[in-house]
């Protein structure tokens, strides 16, 4: 049976919101470690900030930082792709478009993302093709296509999250892989550029 977004993401929402809070935080905790271990010092990473729901905790951009990376987050325009503006800890981040929490410094503009050696991407699910699906706004897919060729893309879930089929669109940006708290899973389809 094939399912349409709304129906793929009205179900792993309903499958997230069942995880015990105790869970999740260990869950998230797992998850930051085994991203903190892919950080060198000086590695530019697009990052963002987990709602409640998304893996990865709140502490997250924390996590990327204390590792050695520079980390970006990401900023909500209108339209069009979004900006990017630089972490300077937790104490900095406010309210941003959607609720979502970005840095007070005003971001830079979409390309900024080119910078990037790594970009975590948030998701909804993801299938073993790459195929990714977000919340529906298509500020990642418009994104991700401005990122460097090379830059790995990397999409940070719950293993169950990701699926045997993810709905895809033409214009739907795929990862490279995918990293949960307990494994991380290559596509085979990253070629670095050096």
């Amino acid at each position: 049976m094939q399912l349409d977004k709304p129906s793929v993401r009205r179900a792993v929402r309903t499958r997230r919101a069942a995880v015990p809070g105790s869970e999740r935080a260990e869950r998230d905790r797992a998850l930051r470690e085994r991203l903190a271990s892919l950080v060198t010092g000086g590695m530019v990473v697009c990052a963002f900030v987990p709602d409640d729901d998304e893996a990865g905790g709140s502490e997250l951009p924390e996590a990327l930082a204390l590792a050695g990376a520079q980390v970006l987050l990401p900023v909500s325009p209108a339209v069009g792709p979004l900006g990017w503006a630089a972490y300077a800890g937790p104490a900095d981040l406010r309210p941003g478009r959607f609720g979502i929490r970005v840095p007070s410094a005003a971001p830079a503009g979409p390309e900024r993302i080119a910078d990037a050696d790594l970009v975590l991407v948030p998701s909804v699910a993801v299938d073993r093709s790459g195929n990714r699906l977000g919340r529906g706004g298509g500020y990642y897919d418009r994104s991700l296509a401005l990122a460097r060729p090379g830059t790995r893309l990397l999409a940070v879930l719950d293993p169950e999250d990701v699926l045997d089929h993810v709905p895809a669109e033409p214009h739907d940006q795929p990862v490279h892989g995918v990293i949960t708290p307990y494994e991380f899973l290559d596509f085979g389809t990253w070629h670095s550029s050096e």
